[in-house]
């Protein structure tokens, strides 16, 4: 029993003392088994280990496989957010890369041609055979002063590279190798010599190259050119020198290995990249280089001639064909000696080969490849409803707006057949048996003595041609279920006062509509107004001005009730 009380004794002592650590045991024993909230303690450490130890290798090398692999993974299941992310860095490094490569080929290339036609050029295309050059890397070699084709800005003190430029489209092998090694280079002077350490490593050739050091407190600048420089080229590596080091001398002195934080210093370095050839020797030209020339400018000549004659020849021809109705030109180029014309051809257009002749073109030379279509210009509209409503003898057809129409005399059932097929010819929107002769009734005007409701002398046959009209126009509206009215308007001078004038004009449209309606019309109605001088046809200047308003128009207008 006493041993029973002195365990219970020992758990409540040790509940007293232990309880706060248990109850911390076992909240951890809960954050650990919690899957997220462990998540989240370390997703609020890991910033502060990678910024920490960033430049740790051991870190590197073991995030390096799984980053690499998460990559790969990324690119296989969906290649565009990397490519979009890479598109702004890589877009501008792909054209500077073509842009120096260009510029390098359109140098040599230039020299080559400057030195293609001499004498001497023959002599260095066999030295080329001779040697297994090409002949531009002759020709640099023969014309080159110097240039500069690489330039490193190297860390002083670790002889890490910092940064390369290089000129044209030449491959170094190994850019870091090579910073190396002209530390090396140095240190092996400094060591060997016993040469203090303001003294340095000037220069040192290798082979056709010769390689420059331009040391600063922090950074060293080498540039390997090809050919002698002039001692003049000095200053222009201590200008680099000293204008990096007055940039970027705070990053040179704080630099831990990171190259990318001097990438703006590669425009100084570019600037060290020159290059200078020979002057070329000008000697007089002899008598047999100035007539090679002279055949050679006149063979040119005569080819620019024939081509622009061909050119001037194509360009009439394909004017002809753009002018004439029907034919439209899509695409037109010179293919195998052949001019060959593509379009569109409506077939009542003329032959395209009909225009060859006046263009001075053989129509042999040409390849005329033509789509048919129905051209919508108003001559082939009207040609086309010609051929296809064959209108009686006597019948003319005319078209305006889309609207198609005839004049001359013509049986009921072609009219009907007309107006049913007209509307199906492309170009046609409608046919009206009427507009025509509208304005033939329009057309007149009827002149008067002065003063008088009396007709000149030579006007009844012109009444009498309109009253025909008018009773062919009554036959038309009535075939047509159309009805018209037509207002017979009197004019006068403007001599005499309104009060004569209105009543004189009022008589001479009455004195018309007796004339040519002595009995009414079907689906015509005919009224009379007078304007008197209200409505000239010109302006009063002289006699025969005041007898051109003495006269008499008709208008005619569409009554509603009827199909059109």
């Amino acid at each position: 029993m006493a041993a029973a009380d002195d365990d219970d004794g020992i758990r409540s002592l040790r509940a007293i003392l232990l309880a706060p650590e248990q109850r911390q045991l076992e909240e951890l024993q809960v954050r650990l088994d919690d899957r997220d909230r462990r998540a989240h303690d370390i997703g609020e450490v890991l910033p502060l280990v990678l910024r920490e130890h960033a430049h740790d290798p051991q870190l590197a090398r073991a995030l390096t496989p799984p980053l690499e692999e998460a990559i790969t993974a990324s690119v296989k299941r969906n290649p565009k957010p990397l490519a979009d992310a890479l598109f702004p860095v890589m877009g501008p490094a792909i054209r500077k890369a073509v842009s120096a490569s260009l510029a390098s080929m359109v140098e040599s290339f230039n020299r080559t041609l400057e030195q293609a036609f001499s004498r001497r050029s023959i002599r260095w295309r066999f030295e080329a055979m001779r040697t297994g050059k090409s002949f531009a890397e002759v020709v640099m070699l023969k014309t080159l002063l110097y240039r500069v084709e690489q330039a490193f800005l190297i860390d002083r003190r670790s002889g890490l590279l910092l940064q390369h430029v290089q000129a044209g489209s030449g491959v170094v092998q190994d850019a870091d190798m090579v910073s190396g090694m002209l530390t090396a280079i140095r240190d092996f002077v400094q060591d060997s010599f016993k040469v203090s350490e303001s003294d340095s490593l000037e220069a040192l050739k290798v082979g056709e190259l010769s390689v420059w050091i331009e040391p600063g407190p922090q950074a060293i600048v080498a540039a390997v050119i090809r050919g002698s420089a002039p001692r003049d080229f000095r200053p222009t590596l201590q200008d680099a020198v000293e204008t990096i080091h007055l940039q970027f001398g705070d990053l040179l002195e704080r630099f831990e290995g990171d190259a990318s934080t001097l990438e703006p210093a590669r425009p100084t370095l570019e600037a060290c990249l020159q290059q200078q050839y020979r002057a070329e020797e000008r000697k007089p030209r002899t008598t047999a280089a100035w007539a090679f020339a002279a055949v050679v400018g006149l063979l040119l000549l005569a080819w620019a001639g024939l081509a622009w004659r061909s050119q001037t020849r194509d360009q009439r021809y394909l004017d002809a064909l753009r002018a004439e109705p029907g034919l439209t030109v899509v695409s037109s180029e010179r293919r195998g000696g052949k001019l060959v014309v593509t379009g569109l051809r409506d077939p009542l257009a003329k032959d395209p080969l009909a225009f060859a002749a006046a263009a001075g073109i053989d129509a042999a030379a040409i390849d005329g490849r033509w789509t048919a279509y129905q051209a919508l210009e108003p001559s082939l509209v009207l040609a086309r409803a010609t051929r296809i409503l064959q209108p009686p003898a006597g019948v003319t057809l005319s078209l305006a707006d889309g609207v198609l129409s005839f004049a001359g005399a013509a049986p009921g059932a072609w009219i009907a057949e007309a107006r049913r097929v007209a509307p199906l010819i492309a170009g046609v929107s409608v046919f009206d048996p009427l507009l025509a002769m509208i304005a033939i009734i329009e057309s007149p005007n009827l002149l008067f003595h002065k003063g008088t409701p009396t007709l000149v002398p030579g006007q009844d046959a012109e009444v009498q041609r309109l009253a025909e009209t008018l009773r062919d126009f009554d036959a038309r509206a009535a075939a047509a279920s159309q009805r018209f009215a037509i207002e017979i308007v009197g004019h006068t001078d403007a001599e005499g006062p309104d009060e004569a004038n209105l009543p004189l004009s009022q008589a001479r449209a009455d004195a018309v509509r007796d004339a040519i309606a002595s009995k009414p019309f079907a689906n015509v109605t005919i009224t009379t107004t007078g304007v008197g001088s209200k409505e000239p046809a010109v302006s009063e200047q002289n006699g025969a001005d005041n007898q051109r308003n003495r006269r008499v128009t008709l208008r005619v207008s569409r009554l509603a009730g009827g199909p059109r």
